[in-house]
């Protein structure tokens, strides 16, 4: 009966879903926060749901060194500790240093590291970047601006050597742009390091910028403006991307060398001017007819503006500037009303809905 039972509760947990899955990024050196070090200690357990992270990060696996004594454990053997405790290891993932350094439980010179200071992690930050950038270069050719945006831990950025040329990356997929997972092989004092990673990748696109200074009014032309790389300049997010978006274009004030072309700093050339008499033509049902009238608003290319008339100025409407001294308007077709049933106006009286006039 009891190897039945035994077999039973088998079954039962073959078929009970992993209660866990989470990634363990063992830490290169730790400190336990008691007597008894978990695995909470040793790595820093990723996990989708919290619920999940806890109880693993609980795990009792020995005693913690006494003051001013060490322990190294291994990756192999942090996994023999955690088989022993009934974790299955299929269901997680191992990443980080291949050994842990365990500081004595109460050794005053082993306590919290002081924190990282920020110009120390925006370093490391920038290395492991450039290290991404590399990978990227080679998996896919082409030149591109790549934009790398990592973010590290405080044991994560201290394991960043300060040469970046030693920092080995691998990982990402296709398109490789979006959030990225990275794994990062680096050396340290206490040996070979691994970690994973997760990036924010794009690709910047150049952006237009003013090869000399220009004044208000000017007309922009080629020798005007030449593209520059996103991550040289400062680009706003109506930045001109492309010199078809802005030669020949009109600046609506002066503009510095080196400056970042903007939608806002450029309009369609003036070809109507305020107060000039200018031909409006109206269109409507195939019908073009040809008036003039008086501009009250500078225009471009496609930009409305109010228009009155030459008789009555009081006669105001908008027209669509469409060429030099040209408008046009479109004027709304007249609904007719169907000739089927009309009421006779002759008719009148309580029997006027039943008299039609038939065309």
């Amino acid at each position: 009966m009891r190897n039945v039972l035994i077999a039973l509760l088998g079954i039962v947990a073959l078929a009970t879903p992993p209660v866990f899955g989470a990634e363990l990024q063992l830490r290169s050196r730790c400190q336990p926060r008691g007597p008894l070090v978990t695995l909470g200690d040793v790595a820093d357990v990723l996990a989708a749901d919290m619920r999940q992270a806890q109880p693993l990060a609980g795990i009792e696996l020995f005693p913690a060194p006494a003051a001013g004594q060490q322990r190294a454990v291994t990756l192999r053997e942090l996994q023999d500790l955690l088989s022993t405790r009934q974790i299955n290891l299929a269901e997680h993932r191992f990443s980080g240093a291949s050994r842990v350094v365990v500081e004595g439980y109460g050794d005053a010179q082993a306590g919290p590291r002081t924190p990282l200071s920020p110009s120390i992690r925006k370093r490391a930050e920038r290395l492991l970047s450039e290290a991404i950038v590399r990978l990227l270069q080679q998996a896919a050719p082409g030149n591109r601006p790549w934009n790398v945006e990592a973010t590290l831990s405080d044991d994560q950025a201290r394991a960043i050597p300060a040469d970046g040329r030693k920092i080995a990356v691998r990982g990402g997929q296709p398109p490789w742009t979006g959030r990225q997972q990275f794994e990062v092989a680096v050396e340290t004092a206490e040996g070979p390091s691994r970690f994973a990673v997760r990036a924010d990748v794009s690709v910047r696109e150049p952006v237009v910028v003013t090869a000399a200074g220009l004044s208000r009014g000017s007309v922009i032309r080629d020798a005007d403006v030449q593209l520059a790389s996103a991550s040289s300049v400062s680009e706003t997010s109506d930045a001109a991307h492309t010199l078809d978006d802005v030669v020949g274009k009109e600046a609506t004030r002066a503009i510095p060398a080196g400056t970042v072309l903007q939608a806002s700093m450029l309009r369609a050339p003036l070809v109507v001017r305020r107060g000039e008499v200018i031909t409006v033509y109206s269109r409507s049902a195939g019908v073009r007819v040809r008036t003039t009238a008086r501009a009250r608003d500078d225009g471009g290319l496609g930009e409305l503006i109010a228009v009155e008339s030459i008789s009555d100025r009081k006669k105001v409407y908008s027209a669509r500037v469409c060429g030099i001294q040209e408008a046009e308007v479109y004027a709304r077709a007249v609904q007719s009303t169907p000739a089927t049933e009309r009421v006779s106006p002759r008719l009148g009286g309580a029997g006027a809905g039943n008299e039609r006039s038939w065309r």
